[in-house]
């Protein structure tokens, strides 16, 4: 049976393969924000997200306690 020659886990193969992994997440999670931001159509003012302008202001007309 022939013995197989395993290579110590070093710190330096630890940083390595840490700084990879972290820097393939990051550009991940950018790419994510920047598809997520440039789906956002500025132009759109439908009726489910009125402007400010179109909000109303004015307090309920009759607040019912709720006695527990």
């Amino acid at each position: 049976m022939q013995s197989v020659f395993v290579r110590p886990v070093t710190l330096g193969w630890f940083l390595k393969r840490s700084l990879i992994g972290i820097a393939i997440l990051m550009v991940a999670m950018g790419g994510l924000a920047w598809l997520t931001y440039a789906s956002i159509d500025p132009d759109i003012d439908g009726d489910l997200a009125p402007s400010a302008t179109k909000a109303m202001r004015e307090a309920p007309v009759r607040v019912t306690p709720i006695e527990l």
